[in-house]
């Protein structure tokens, strides 16, 4: 404890503290006071005050003790005054600049100019200055938007309270970059200041045009009932307009942009993952004088809410009486949402095994808050800022103070959809030089997972998935999808391909069933955070629209099949929570990979008895297909001889835009020479294409003449790929509806012959429409043609055909072959009953003899695809003398 001073030094106890003062504790410095829970050191200590503990010189020169105890000299005491000066605590010095201009301070008076009354909205320090640059600057920006009435709404921006500036507008005006010519590079290098220049002449603009139409209205005759209404509708007085640029910086990767471009304007392009809960706050409070009736206002900060202590008026000494003004445009409310945005890019090639997405928070205010909802690819306008760890929610209170990160401040927000992905000449090069190709499909094809050995019908039907969702926004028609399954052996490569599909679509969501629960919470939308009110989308929401949701081991996932079956029925996706029901649009494309039961794919079992999927998610895949690892010698020579390539290096990725000139050349793709070629040896000229004898397999196998083909890079790819689903929109022409509706319409009759009623919908109609439009896009052509049609029933009849089922004996079941893949164990009780009795008939001749017991009976029922309504399906048999009964549980079957 400090000792209490003597009358004899005269000195009065002052209203600062001493250091160890009032109970000790950390260290503090020798003369302090506290502002806003900080210690602040106090001005250097005086003369009279550095000599305390040290002898006093007399007059005879001599030195004489100076009265009073003795004590040890004071931290800090040989430290000069001017070091310590804290002219820093000031009232407008309390706060670090912001942005580089100006200064934030805790109150002001509201002393708008006449010409701009705005001018305290947008400029807290700042004075109006007559003919200064800035006034100069906001008369050129008024003049600009006086010129162009059409494209900004005076009334719209006024009501709103923002309006959306676009950079061809500015750029295009040549007496504003006259007037202005610095205005591009200062809203880049000086977004705030820019933005609050541009947003204060607008409101000028506004209030302006709100008095001519008032007066106009004046000058003509009105009824005194409009008098009344005009007196009692009194308009509220305009508030803070905010201007939300558009194009004016390109977009570039999260990556690149670094901390030293702090408080400058930068465009990102990304998908909302999380989105946090709104906060709301007040942020300015005005006040009005009742003495002098003049207006100021205090910034609200905390639970406490300051009030003036005097009127800032000069000549007014008012220090009470202050009247809070609610309605003012100077009280305003600041409302905060935190998001979390995944960069999307096609600069960057997805690496799911060891690199994770880059991800960046955003900032967003006022009219952007509740702009964006999880799963939406948006591209964020803002300025980049800096912020402690210890400021944000999600980390403890523990969190070191010093430790930063980068965020952005959102000042404009667009819809992905509407803004087109850029190309350079380069790719544009490459991209026609793939196009002119003798065979582009069979390019892409091999370049798709180039490690997996053959397996080219389900290459090309992953590949036409990833071309079929449209990345337009021209019409929600464009958004179509094609999901294709992949179930095979393990080591076939299946999980290799669909690991390639997610390096090559710009808008992918991953998920690996083979993390179990894990993997499964992240299919769906998930909540998150502190206080578990921020909302993360899962990867339907990511992958929604146009995108691609890849799934491998779809089948360890079933605790969330039926969540992924409701998103690819309906396309949506509920949440039911306590007081509230959501809806979520899901509509992607799904890539799934699978594997059998059993370790091994049994070719005489049904399709769902080989894997753990329900047949209502089954059928919603629109293409299925079994991998199989089958011994041949002609397959494993060329498989071998493969592998050595790969190890060798011949087999590598080039860079095709390197090699090939840009003139054009035959494009072969869709095998026209065969095509016409069996045209004209046909008699009938009316035969379809159904009927032609297309081997596609063999059209897109590797031959000997194709060793030297240059496979595409994975980057390259993906910019075709993109480039197709953007620019190329093709539609159906008379004869390609003609041949969809020709195989249509035969599938449904062979569902009608084996199931007595059609198992085939409009489903499988969309799912043929669809991956033909995907045909003509990887061709560039705005046409749906016949051409394009053959390949797909080609691909629909090889995954019928690998779907049925095999009988012990090596053929095909009764009409398993000609129904689709998705209805392979569904039907009607004459449909099972007419299987049950040929799988019975097939074991009969196996091991020569007819007489059966019930347990067999019910494991050729189960072979044969029936899970219940086994007693009832034998019951129903020996009623209609298929078999008869010998005994208890004993049956005869009747030879045919």
């Amino acid at each position: 404890m400090n000792p209490t001073p003597t009358t004899g030094r005269g000195q009065a106890r002052g209203r600062f503290i001493r250091g160890r003062a009032r109970g000790g504790g950390a260290y503090r410095p020798y003369f302090y006071f506290r502002r806003n829970g900080r210690v602040i050191p106090a001005r250097g200590q005086s003369h009279s005050n550095s000599n305390r503990g040290r002898s006093v010189s007399n007059i005879d020169g001599g030195s004489s003790p100076a009265p009073g105890p003795a004590r040890p000299k004071p931290r800090g005491w040989n430290v000069k005054a001017s070091s310590l000066d804290c002219s820093f605590l000031r009232p407008e010095n309390y706060v670090a600049p912001e942005d580089g201009f100006g200064l934030q301070v805790q109150s002001f008076l509201v002393d708008s100019p006449s010409t701009h009354p705005g001018w305290r909205l947008y400029f807290l320090k700042d004075s109006y200055v007559p003919n200064s640059d800035l006034a100069n600057r906001l008369m050129a920006v008024e003049a600009h938007y006086q010129r162009n009435p059409i494209k900004y709404n005076y009334a719209d921006a006024g009501k709103r309270g923002f309006f959306s500036l676009s950079a061809s507008t500015i750029v295009g005006d040549e007496q504003l970059k006259k007037d202005w010519p610095t205005l591009i590079d200062d809203l880049r290098m000086h977004p705030m200041r820019t933005l609050g220049t541009l947003g204060l002449a607008m409101h000028t603009v506004v209030v302006n045009h709100e008095l001519d139409t008032k007066e106009s209205n004046e000058s003509q005759e009105s009824s005194e009932l409009d008098i009344v209404l005009q007196i009692i509708e009194e308009p509220m007085p305009t508030r803070k307009i905010y201007a939300r640029p558009v194009n004016f910086v390109p977009v570039e990767l999260i990556n690149s942009i670094d901390n030293s471009r702090v408080d400058t304007l930068v465009s990102v392009r990304g998908i909302v993952r999380s989105v946090g809960e709104p906060t709301y706050g007040l942020s300015w409070q005005s006040f009005r004088c009742t003495r002098c009736q003049s207006e100021q206002a205090m910034r609200q900060r905390g639970t406490f809410a300051p009030r003036p202590y005097h009127c800032k008026k000069a000549l007014c000494g008012a220090k009470d009486d202050f009247l809070a003004l609610r309605s003012s445009p100077h009280t305003r409310l600041l409302v905060r949402q935190i998001i979390r945005i995944e960069e999307s890019s096609l600069l960057q090639i997805c690496d799911i095994e060891h690199n994770t997405p880059t991800e960046s928070d955003v900032e967003l205010r006022q009219d952007l808050v509740d702009s964006v909802i999880v799963g939406q690819e948006i591209v964020i306008c803002g300025v980049l800022k800096l912020r402690e760890l210890s400021e944000l929610p999600s980390t403890s209170s523990g969190a070191p103070s010093g430790d930063m990160q980068s965020y952005i401040k959102a000042v404009g927000i667009q819809d992905a959809c509407k803004v087109k992905r850029e190309f350079s000449e380069r790719d544009l090069g490459a991209i026609a030089a793939i196009n002119a190709e003798p065979n582009s499909f069979k390019l892409l094809v091999q370049s798709l997972a180039p490690e997996v050995h053959g397996h080219e019908i389900p290459k090309a039907a992953c590949l036409l998935s990833l071309f079929g969702a449209s990345g337009s926004a021209m019409s929600e028609f464009n958004n179509k999808s094609a999901n294709v399954l992949l179930i095979g052996d393990p080591g076939v490569g299946k999980s290799k391909i669909v690991h390639n599909c997610v390096q090559l679509s710009d808008r992918v969501a991953h998920i690996n069933g083979k993390r179990g629960a894990q993997s499964a919470q992240k299919l769906g939308v998930s909540f998150g955070g502190r206080n578990k009110r921020v909302m993360e989308s899962g990867a339907l929401c990511v992958a929604n629209k146009y995108g691609h949701c890849v799934l491998d081991d779809v089948d360890k996932i079933a605790s969330k099949q039926l969540v992924l079956l409701q998103s690819m029925q309906s396309g949506e996706f509920n949440i039911p929570l306590p007081g509230l029901f959501a809806t979520l649009v899901t509509q992607p494309s799904v890539i799934a990979s699978a594997n059998p039961q059993r370790g091994q794919y049994d070719p005489g079992r049904y399709l769902l008895q080989n894997i753990r999927l329900t047949a209502g998610l089954l059928k919603e895949f629109h293409l299925v297909y079994i991998l199989l690892d089958n011994p041949s010698p002609e397959r494993d020579q060329s498989l071998a001889a493969h592998v050595r390539a790969l190890h060798a290096g011949f087999k590598n990725r080039k860079k095709i835009s390197a090699r090939y000139a840009l003139k054009p050349r035959p494009n072969d793709s869709m095998g026209e020479s065969t095509f016409y070629q069996n045209q004209s040896s046909m008699d009938s000229a009316d035969l379809s294409v159904i009927q032609l004898d297309y081997d596609l397999n063999r059209l897109l196998q590797l031959t000997e003449e194709d060793d030297e083909l240059d496979l595409l890079p994975p980057i390259l790819m993906k910019k075709f790929i993109a480039y197709t689903r953007q620019s190329v929109h093709p539609l159906l022409n008379d004869q390609a509806i003609k041949s969809i509706s020709e195989f249509f319409f035969k599938l449904r009759e062979l569902s009608e012959t084996e199931h007595g009623q059609s198992q085939i919908g409009t489903g499988q109609l969309l799912g043929l429409i669809h991956l033909s439009q995907a045909r003509a896009r990887l061709d560039l052509s705005n046409t749906v043609t016949n051409l394009h049609v053959r390949d797909i029933i080609a691909l629909v009849s090889e995954s019928i055909a690998q779907t049925s089922l095999i009988t012990e004996h090596g053929g095909m079941a009764q009409g398993r072959g000609q129904a689709m893949m998705a209805s392979s164990a569904g039907g009607s009780r004459n449909s099972q009953l007419r299987n049950f009795i040929h799988m019975l008939h097939l074991r009969s001749e196996a091991q020569c003899r007819r007489i059966f017991d019930y347990d067999e009976l019910k494991e050729i029922a189960k072979r044969a695809g029936i899970m219940t309504g086994i007693s009832q399906l034998v019951e129903i048999a020996n009623m209609g003398g298929h078999i008869l009964k010998k005994g208890p549980d004993m049956y005869e079957l009747v030879p045919e």
